[in-house]
């Protein structure tokens, strides 16, 4: 099947949203990934966020950002993007089973991922979703390893005058990385991304996130409780990113550095033992696997919603003590201990 220049050759990945196939122009031979849309998913909502990725990416225009050069939609309405093919595994590949990183590759994946992110906020963007199954590593024979931001599907243009993503309420993010002011519906910035840099700093350091649970006990967390520092979880972990990380993960923004390149800065005053390099696919420390517990965007329950919704709301305390109530008995309906007894036949 030919999507506008290319010619589709094979599925290569599904998610969510939609599946991604891997194409080529029939004359040039270039690759392009195309992502198309899920049918049972089309809306006008939907393509909204795939036209803002599609012009949030190109008003970037940065190396480290995947490049997307079409759009367009199938004869039955399903909307596509063409985008460049990426080599390689996604960050999350290196952190899923709980190893960590030595430190020196965690400050050059960050630095690599911060010079990216920078460009995107120059270019008044902010990714909103910054996790690290949408920071991809790319591994081409006979060029060096590279960092690229992908996903900027819930991306928010900050000098757009319209947020149809958000005009109703719905909360987009991912809770593991989620800031504060996400979380409670307030002003989304550059230090909205920078404090999911931060939940990813202390991941690569440590192996493990600052908080743990379900969706709604780490939006809890995030909200009110201090982060750990990365050496009480390993140590030897240098005192000067112990600080960085709390700095990152400060709960009010304007207490965050003041920029993607300010963080850059403080990296390079790092006291190392060795130059930073790319991490080594082929060595991993020894850990225990764990079940992910990251959630994608857009995927909490209604009543999750709902609460979220009340600790929005400008109707004062008692509404906030309202929403506190329903997101309790929602965390506390997810982790009860269920009777087997009680369980219900399997259904054939």
């Amino acid at each position: 099947m030919q999507l506008g220049e290319f010619v589709i050759e094979e599925r290569i990945g599904s998610g969510g949203m939609g599946v991604v196939y891997r194409a080529v122009h029939p004359l040039i031979g270039k690759q392009a990934a195309i992502k198309v849309l899920r049918l049972e998913l089309v809306s006008p909502q939907l393509v909204q966020r795939l036209l803002v990725e599609a012009r949030a990416v190109n008003a970037i225009r940065h190396p480290g950002i995947i490049d997307i050069f079409g759009f367009g939609s199938l004869p039955d309405g399903r909307p596509y993007v063409i985008m460049e093919l990426l080599q390689g595994r996604p960050l999350s590949d290196f952190v899923r089973a709980k190893s960590r990183m030595d430190v020196e590759s965690a400050v050059w994946v960050l630095d690599q991922m911060l010079a990216a992110l920078g460009a995107a906020h120059r270019a008044s963007v902010v990714h909103r979703d910054l996790k690290p199954a949408n920071i991809f590593v790319v591994e081409s024979p006979g060029t060096p390893t590279a960092i690229k931001l992908v996903d900027f599907g819930i991306a928010k243009l900050l000098e757009s005058r319209e947020s149809p993503l958000t005009s109703d309420g719905s909360i987009l993010g991912t809770p593991d990385f989620m800031a504060p002011e996400q979380i409670r519906g307030g002003t989304v910035g550059p230090a909205t991304d920078l404090y999911a840099v931060g939940v990813m700093l202390f991941q690569l350091l440590t192996g493990e996130r600052p908080f743990q649970g379900d969706s709604v006990q780490l939006m809890f967390a995030h909200l009110d409780q201090s982060p750990p520092m990365p050496s009480s979880r390993v140590p030897g972990i240098p005192p000067e990113l112990d600080t960085l990380v709390l700095h990152l993960l400060a709960k009010d923004p304007s207490l965050r550095p003041a920029s993607a390149e300010a963080v850059r800065e403080q990296l390079k005053r790092l006291p190392l033992h060795v130059v930073p390099h790319a991490p080594d696919i082929t060595r991993r420390d020894a850990a225990p696997s764990l079940p992910p517990t990251t959630t994608g965007a857009d995927t909490f329950t209604p009543d999750t919603l709902e609460a979220l919704k009340a600790l929005r709301s400008p109707r004062g305390f008692g509404a906030w003590v309202a929403g506190a109530l329903l997101l309790l008995s929602v965390g506390i309906a997810a982790v009860w201990p269920r009777n087997p007894g009680l369980e219900p036949p399997p259904l054939d």
